[in-house]
């Protein structure tokens, strides 16, 4: 067992539970990611669920604690781990590892019923012939910005392309409100 994989791990611990308190998995990943920056939140997220498993963390009422001693533990300034140390953890040795992992919260489906996205493709042919572009390439536009502004839906996204190219927006607006 690496000293300085162990010495990491009782870092992050140290620094996470600085204030006593148990903290949810929530509090954790955001120690991890926001408050400190250290990773992302689905690298938190991970990093959470893995030392829960090798038992570094222990799960009480909902709510984890060190699973190991963090007295005394002092972080250097400007101090780092290895986000890998972290999502990828050796196993607590010093306390009986907890195999009683977070669960995770399983995705539902959420049914479309938005009736302008039925319009999608009359709308992105309407934006191709005002515009003198292809229809494909109006549609691969839309998804772009439905890519980079994640919560634009498509028709959202044909607007924008629209008003981009300059197009009168008032036929556009009254088709996606008769919709």
């Amino acid at each position: 067992m690496s000293v300085e994989q162990i010495e990491d791990i009782r870092r992050v611990l140290a620094i996470c539970f600085r204030m006593g308190n148990s903290l949810s998995a929530d509090d954790l990943e955001r120690i991890l990611s926001f408050d400190m920056g250290w990773m992302d939140t689905e690298t938190a997220h991970d990093a959470v669920k893995a030392l829960v498993f090798a038992g570094w963390l222990k799960n009480v009422d909902d709510r984890f604690e060190a699973n190991c001693e963090i007295k005394g533990v002092v972080a250097p300034l400007g101090w780092q781990p290895r986000p890998t140390r972290l999502t990828d953890p050796l196993v607590n040795e010093e306390s009986q590892a907890i195999k009683k992992v977070i669960p995770e919260p399983t995705p539902q489906k959420i049914q479309n019923v938005d009736p302008r996205e039925k319009l999608e493709h009359r709308l992105s042919k309407f934006i191709a012939r005002k515009a003198g572009l292809t229809s494909e390439e109006v549609l691969r536009r839309a998804r772009r910005k439905t890519k980079a502004l994640r919560h634009c839906t498509i028709w959202l996204a044909l607007c924008l392309i629209s008003r981009e190219q300059g197009l009168d927006m008032e036929p556009i607006i009254d088709s996606l409100a008769a919709a």
